[in-house]
Formats: C-alpha cells, sequence, structure tokens
C-alpha cells in the first residue's frame, strides 16, 4: 500500500514536494485556497477574463506549466482547488489530521473533509512583512506583494504613477509586473536604483533593462528614502 502524502499549498513550493512525492510511489492530495495552481508566484488572471498569454507577466512559466501538468495529471494525484486548512489536529503517533473546507469561500455549501495522512507538507508561501512608517496604512499605499498580485492577478496597476521604494531583488520582478501590465503613458519611480545583486539573477536584471529601454516608464533617483506618505498623495523623504 502506497503512502498518502497531503500537500497545502500549490506554488511552486507546493508543486515542488507534490512532484518528489509521486516519483517516490506516494499518493498525493495536493490543495489551495485558489481556484488553479500556481500560488503567488504563477498567480493567474481568473478563467472569465479569456486572458490569450496567460504566462505574460511570469518568469518561467514554460518551466511551471511542464511542471503543474504533469503534477495534475499523474493517476495518484488528487487535485482540491479551492480548499482551505482551518484546523490541524495533533495525533499521539504520526502526522496530524487536516480539517479541510472544500467549495467556493464564503459559501453557503462548503464541504468538511478530514484528512489523516501519512505525511503532511506545509507550503502556504509568503506574505509581505512591512514595516511601518508615518502614512503607511493610507489609502493608496500598498506592500509590494499586493502591488504585484494585482498586477498578475487582475492585470491592474495601483496608480500612475507608482513610487517603488526599495532596492531589494523582489522589487525587480515587481516593477517588471506593473510596467507589462500598464498602459504605455504609465510612469514608475524608485527611490534607489536596483542593485547588481546575485540574488536578483542575471535573467531578473536583464528582463528589468529591456523592459524598462522598451517602455521608458522607469525613472530611479538615487540617495532618498520616503519616510512619509500624505494624503496629499505626497511622499516626503
Amino acid at each position: 500500500m502506497s503512502r498518502h502524502v497531503v500537500v497545502v499549498g500549490s506554488g511552486p513550493a507546493g508543486l515542488g514536494a507534490a512532484a518528489g512525492a509521486l516519483r517516490a510511489g506516494a499518493r498525493v492530495t495536493l490543495l489551495d485556497a485558489a481556484e488553479d495552481p500556481g500560488g503567488q508566484y504563477h498567480r493567474m488572471p481568473p478563467a472569465a477574463f479569456g486572458a490569450a498569454r496567460p504566462g505574460r507577466l511570469h518568469h518561467g512559466w514554460r518551466g511551471f506549466e511542464r511542471l503543474r501538468d504533469r503534477v495534475l495529471g499523474h493517476p495518484r494525484c488528487a487535485w482540491w482547488p479551492e480548499s482551505a486548512v482551518w484546523s490541524v489536529d495533533r495525533t499521539e503517533q504520526g502526522p496530524p489530521h487536516v480539517h479541510v473546507l472544500r467549495g467556493e469561500a464564503d459559501g453557503a455549501g462548503r464541504e468538511r473533509h478530514v484528512l489523516r495522512p501519512d505525511g503532511l507538507v506545509l507550503a502556504p508561501g509568503a506574505h509581505d512583512r512591512v514595516l511601518p512608517f508615518p502614512g503607511w496604512e493610507l489609502p493608496g499605499v500598498y506592500t509590494a506583494g499586493a502591488a504585484q498580485a494585482l498586477a498578475k492577478g487582475e492585470r491592474l496597476v495601483v496608480g500612475d504613477p507608482v513610487l517603488i521604494a526599495g532596492s531589494g531583488p523582489f522589487l525587480l520582478p515587481v516593477a517588471a509586473s506593473l510596467i507589462e501590465a500598464a498602459p504605455p503613458s504609465w510612469r514608475c519611480w524608485r527611490p534607489t536604483p536596483p542593485p547588481p545583486s546575485p540574488a536578483a539573477g542575471p535573467r531578473a536584471r536583464g528582463s528589468w533593462r529591456r523592459r524598462r529601454a522598451r517602455r521608458g516608464s522607469s525613472r530611479g533617483t538615487r540617495g532618498s528614502w520616503p519616510g512619509t506618505a500624505s494624503r496629499t498623495g505626497r511622499a516626503a523623504p
């Protein structure tokens, strides 16, 4: 009898864990709160959008498609979309029991399930860690993850123009996603230029430079940092 592995989260880590468990001969239940796999990294627009190029804003899209199709198409993999884990109970021995609600979020007809796997993998993804500053809670102030999620999942940009504060590697793909989703007249300002960090990778930096050159949408200012956001729509150093 093969082992049963439950994987919570269908982003790159969850799909990779599911693929590894399947290669080892296990049965896999892969679940996610979203309708489609991909997680935050490969967030896709709703099917109702009928996007002709859903991977337009994504890095490594073809590799993701191959991994997704291989995992979800495997006979030992059960794919549970729109499934939320609301409790995990410890047991005296072995992995915990996993309590799941299946169905549309906030829907009245959600089904309750209890999974008793031999192994449990938690891959719920990352979230933004916000460092508060004066005005950080005002409307129009977004985390980088929220801005990218709106660009990838809804093809919306959070403003015009947009000020992107920071120089970490994650802001490179965020800015590239915003530029790609925005109309040609849209503008983006960066308080500090992105460093030539190896963590960003040459492909990410190259993609940023190419999109910036093609669209002419990004400007950088050196040696400044927004310290205050106000209701006037301005950020002061």
